[in-house]
């Protein structure tokens, strides 16, 4: 069969991967934890803080912003370079409000009234 002979993009038959076999026998394990994941984990990680003499628990994260916003509040400028800056890319990366209308509901009741007005007017200067 012309297809089996080895050539370009078609290695020699014994030295293909076989079937359900991978090709990589010794690359990650299943279940090895990224630093991706490690880190989600973290910061989803429940964490007891003593706040107005009360206990509560809250995540990782949140504890991180907290301390960020005390040292922003002590007058930190790094830390306040940080929050604006968080702050300023969530606000773009989220939709704009719907922008107001430019004609409202009263310019409308305005306009409808002068017509009203005027179209009689005219009517009764047309019927004269």
């Amino acid at each position: 069969m012309e297809g089996d002979k080895p050539g370009y993009k078609r290695p020699p038959r014994a030295t293909r991967f076989k079937q359900g076999r991978s090709g990589n026998p010794k690359g990650r394990p299943k279940g090895a934890r990224s630093l991706k994941t490690d880190l989600a984990n973290l910061m989803e990680k429940r964490l007891r803080i003593r706040e107005d003499g009360e206990q509560r628990h809250v995540s990782g994260q949140e504890l991180m912003l907290l301390k960020l916003f005390e040292k922003a509040a002590k007058g930190d400028i790094k830390a306040t370079t940080q929050i604006i800056g968080m702050v300023m890319r969530l606000d773009a990366s989220e939709p704009p409000e719907k922008e107001p209308e430019i004609v409202t509901e009263n310019d409308h009741a305005i306009v409808a009234d002068f017509l009203r007005r005027n179209y009689r007017s005219n009517k009764d200067e047309v019927g004269s």
